[in-house]
This record gives C-alpha cells, structure tokens and sequence, in this order.
C-alpha cells in the first residue's frame, strides 16, 4: 500500500481570527490535509517561492491584507511558471463587482466570499475541497466563479 501525503492548502489572511476559524472547519470536517497559515501576501509568496515544504493544491487568499495584498500576490503567481498552475480561490469578505472582476482578470479560480456564520462556511469549504486532487480547480469556470452557499 502507498503511503499518500495528505493534500495541502495554505490560507492567507491578514485576520488572526479567520485564520483560527478556518483551521477549526477544516479540522471539524475531519479532512486529511495539511493547512499552511500566512498573515500577509508577502509571507504567502517568501514560502511559494522558496518552499521548505510540499506546495498547497489550493489557496485560499484574502484581498485586503497589509504588505502585499492579496491581488499583488496572485499577480506573483500567475506570472511565476513554478506557480501559476495552483488553484487560488479569493476569499474575502468583499463581493464588490470590481473586486470579482479584478479576480477574473488577474486569473483566480474562484471568489468567495467569507461568510459570517460558521455552519455556513464549513458547509462552503466542505464544498471546494470535496474534489479531485490532481486538478482542484478544473470544476471552476465563469458560470461558478463566484462560490456561494
């Protein structure tokens, strides 16, 4: 029998408590994966591009942090070979339309937006991560770009 590594996400997001209630939903939903934890943009990329561990399967990037945000940061991604190919979901609490259409244009997979009851985002993340690990974005396109619960 293979011994498979668990898949690996990696939230960023400048708000310790988001951070904490993520990493909580995703260890209620009794899911075998390794969650990665950054506070800014920049920290997201230092750890991207010069990995001391396995690189996430998925990114789920807050916009509005400090330092680099998380536009800048997905403009890194897309623009690094190495990189462009992990699925990024945005995942603000902003749903403005320029906002979404920044993150079309910028390339992320899927815009989410954060949602303030708990059942609501474990439900949401159950969602997005009930998928196939070798492609985790390949179910994303324009007509469910925006993830709603």
């Amino acid at each position: 029998m293979i011994n498979q590594k668990p898949p690996v996400i990696a939230l960023a997001d400048d708000d310790a408590d988001d951070r904490e209630i993520f990493t909580e939903v995703c260890a209620d939903l009794g899911l075998d994966l390794k969650v990665l934890l950054f506070e800014n943009g920049r920290t997201l990329m230092n750890a991207l591009e010069h990995p001391s561990t396995d690189q996430p399967s998925i990114i789920f990037m807050d916009i509005n942090m400090p330092v680099k945000n998380g536009f800048e940061a997905l403009k890194n991604i897309r623009s690094n070979p190495d990189l462009k190919g992990i699925c990024v979901i945005v995942y603000s609490t902003s749903i403005s339309e320029s906002d979404v259409k920044k993150a079309k244009e910028l390339c992320a997979d899927g815009f989410f937006q954060k949602p303030s009851d708990y059942s609501k985002l474990s439900r949401a993340i159950k969602q997005i991560l009930d998928t196939d690990w070798k492609d985790p974005c390949a179910e994303f396109n324009d007509s469910n770009f925006i993830i709603s619960i």
